[in-house]
């Protein structure tokens, strides 16, 4: 009997494995644009969840794409903390573009996919 529980078990797990769109809320890649300083470009990939939403991490995990939790998506050095060099988006979409924050320059723009 044990046999067929742990079975049971694995389907369901299988069933319920996580894919990328469905429960991050967000695409599983996007790409950084822009002239900015801090260089925040990049490819970001989904990484773990924050606040209810998916966040992206940067390829080389320098930069982060998170959600406060509230109404903004935020691109900073530390996940869940703008510090003093950001872009912010109200919006609950992460694409589009980013309004500059703090000592930050440059527009960002997200977009799904790859940066080329």
């Amino acid at each position: 009997m044990q046999g067929k529980n742990h079975s049971r078990r694995r389907q369901v797990q299988h069933i319920f494995r996580c894919r990328p769109f469905c429960c991050w809320g967000i695409a599983n890649l996007h790409a950084v644009t822009g002239t900015l300083t801090p260089d925040a470009t990049c490819n970001y990939k989904t990484a773990g969840w924050l606040n209810g939403k998916g966040y992206a991490r940067r390829e080389d995990g320098l930069f982060y794409i998170w959600w406060d939790g509230i109404d903004t998506w935020t691109i900073s050095a530390v996940l869940g903390t703008q510090g003093t060099e950001y872009w912010t988006r109200t919006d609950p979409n992460i694409v589009g573009v980013y309004e500059i924050g703090g000592d930050a320059t440059g527009e960002a723009t997200v977009a799904e996919g790859t940066h080329p």
